[in-house]
């Protein structure tokens, strides 16, 4: 059965890939693209041409939509994109917190603004290039997930991970809520990458060469620093001291934001540590004094823990993960395997012992996460993700 389809377009492989799919498919489409804001200092240097939604994949876009006939629209989301994601963004690392802009921005702009922009127009639904998958219950007991949007029907909507294991994008996708998931559709979820990139070649695509755009897409710079320096008053890049893990001040930092739990590069250059030092262990980031201003530097034994803590809960649906007893998994960053944990809720039950069933968890409630076994560099800023096998349950945000 066809419907009517918007595709989110970036200018990138991905999802002209997915226009082209769909349209194969007989579905009426409309492209949408979406302005978002970019830092276009004149002191940037680096490249331009790989990042998306920029005048370059605007074109590339328009050309994808051209090819394949089907109607095409650009949202000005510059204004929204700023405040949801760009001063999140700067926020968050004036508060020494390393944070993940591509979650917020799904949460705030793809699956809320531009999904509401695309049922405004009529469209049954919303897809998307991300590499994930969206199930569904059949009302028939018994049966297996019906890996297919447009089967849901009214039943409960499950997120799962890409096939693809080194391109999926579940962990980017945990604050989706019944209602925009009920709406998405990512036809890609179920394709490996490489198969994708035949597909765009097989088809002759506008974009079939055109390299991915790794870094953040408001801003050129190779470096998140120079853009920090850029928008931040320089008040948050004094210097002071580094210091070891028995107090002793052994060298000058240039600013705390400059630096992430776990970061051996930058702070073994300014102590002169080199890769091949013989006489000197590599050092790492293992804190922050922010009232002295001191970064806390160790061994990579230091770096590891067994337990974090994690807020601003979002759980795809609650009933879900009260179910889920057993068999918990965390991802603590993306393109980072999830690993077995135990979470003790604000009541201090774990989940994974017996417990009362309406001890649901809040958005507002603060949980501890057990590992199993200790894992490096956890880090405040970052989204903690909980998956019970390839599904996702949701997530929070890490706060030590």
């Amino acid at each position: 059965m066809s419907s009517k389809i918007a595709v989110a377009m970036s200018g990138g492989v991905d999802s002209s890939v997915v226009a082209k799919i769909l349209k194969d498919e007989g579905h009426d489409l409309v492209g949408l693209f979406l302005k978002l804001w970019h830092d276009d200092s004149s002191s940037c240097s680096v490249r331009k041409e790989n990042r998306c939604c920029n005048y370059e994949a605007l074109e590339d876009a328009r050309m994808v939509a051209a090819k394949l006939d089907i109607p095409f629209y650009v949202i000005d989301a510059k204004k929204e994109f700023k405040k949801e994601v760009v001063d999140y963004f700067l926020r968050e690392y004036q508060n020494l917190r390393t944070p993940n802009p591509c979650i917020v921005c799904n949460e705030t702009i793809k699956f809320d603004l531009l999904l509401k922009k695309a049922l405004a127009i009529g469209c049954d639904e919303l897809a998307t290039g991300h590499y994930a998958r969206i199930a569904c219950h059949p009302h028939v007991d018994g049966d297996p997930l019906i890996v297919d949007s447009r089967l849901r029907g009214n039943d409960k909507c499950h997120l799962l991970k890409g096939i693809d294991e080194t391109k999926d994008q579940s962990y980017m996708l945990y604050r989706l809520n019944q209602d925009q998931l009920s709406k998405v559709s990512f036809p890609l979820g179920t394709k490996r990458k490489k198969d994708v990139r035949d597909l765009a070649i097989k088809w002759d695509l506008p974009v079939k060469e055109k390299p991915e755009s790794q870094e953040i897409c408001f801003f050129a710079d190779k470096d998140y620093r120079a853009f920090l320096r850029r928008y931040l008053d320089q008040s948050f890049f004094q210097s002071g001291d580094i210091v070891d893990a028995n107090g002793k001040v052994i060298g000058k930092h240039d600013g705390l934001l400059n630096y992430t739990i776990g970061q051996r590069k930058l702070v073994n250059q300014e102590l002169g540590i080199m890769n091949n030092g013989k006489d000197k262990k590599p050092l790492y980031v293992v804190g922050f004094d922010k009232g002295k201003n001191r970064l806390l530097v160790g061994s990579d034994e230091e770096i590891y823990k067994k337990e974090m803590t994690v807020s601003d809960l979002r759980f795809i649906h609650d009933s879900l993960f009260i179910t889920h007893n057993s068999g918990i998994s965390v991802k603590i960053r993306y393109r980072h395997p999830d690993f077995p944990c135990k979470i003790m809720s604000s009541s201090g039950l774990t989940r994974g012992s017996k417990y009362d069933q309406d001890s649901c968890l809040r958005r507002n409630d603060i949980v501890k996460v057990l590992f199993d076994k200790p894992q490096r560099a956890v880090t405040p800023g970052q989204s903690a993700v909980f998956y019970s096998g390839e599904e996702v349950l949701g997530g929070g945000i890490i706060e030590a």
